[in-house]
């Protein structure tokens, strides 16, 4: 049972954040880059393991809102909000993380994948450390067979959030660029030291994706 506090929020949030967000959005100018895996992938519904970082998470909520993607979410109390939150942009949502439930809930997830569903894992999350992804998305991929895309974005202003990552809730008419990553798929028969390897790689990618977002509208 939650506390009558946290009950008021748990209506509230849900009801409120969405509009909000994508009023805010709404005013920003967005600017892709590598669009082809957006057309080719993600837009026609494709199978698909969208990698994001944290940091990012509101963006990336509202930038994919109405298609068909299923999101692990962590069995935290704040995760209760998360997912609520992301039940009313129609999202479908898995409990668990690296931290509580991730085995049953990463069956779960890959089983959905499997059957055809576009998917999101938060590399780093639910408590970091920050840009430093889990095996989760990895697993994922070796178990379905279905390619990873990694995923960067740069607000050029934004507020921060004092919390272990600074998630980024972007200002009003600011310039925000995003990339997409090639698909990374892991071979199913992948031991632990390459999947370990496929990780830190897909870290790295992350890292440049994020630094041609960052140079995309320092440019502009």
């Amino acid at each position: 049972m939650f506390s009558a506090g946290f009950d008021l929020l748990l209506r509230a949030v849900p009801a409120v954040a969405p509009p909000v967000v994508r009023a805010l959005l709404s005013t920003c100018s967005v600017r892709a880059h590598n669009r082809r895996v957006w057309d080719e992938i993600i837009a026609p519904e494709k199978a698909f393991i969208g990698v994001v970082w944290h940091k990012d998470f509101l963006f990336v909520l509202d930038y994919f809102r109405r298609k068909r993607i299923v999101v692990m979410v962590s069995r935290s109390k704040d995760g209760e909000l998360v997912v609520r939150t992301l039940h009313r942009l129609g999202y479908r949502t898995v409990r668990g993380s690296s931290s509580a439930g991730g085995g049953g809930a990463l069956l779960e997830f890959t089983r959905l994948i499997r059957d055809g569903w576009g998917s999101a894992i938060i590399a780093d999350g639910p408590r970091g450390p920050a840009r430093q992804s889990k095996l989760g998305p990895v697993i994922a991929s070796k178990e379905s067979g279905v390619p990873m895309i990694p995923f960067g974005c740069h607000a050029e202003r934004a507020w921060r959030m004092k919390n272990w990552d600074g998630t980024a809730i972007p200002m009003p008419f600011t310039r925000i660029a995003v990339a997409f990553g090639e698909p990374v798929v892991v071979p199913a028969d992948a031991s632990r030291e390459e999947c370990e390897r496929i990780r830190g790689d897909v870290d790295r990618r992350m890292a440049e994706l994020e630094s041609t977002c960052r140079t995309s509208v320092e440019r502009a």
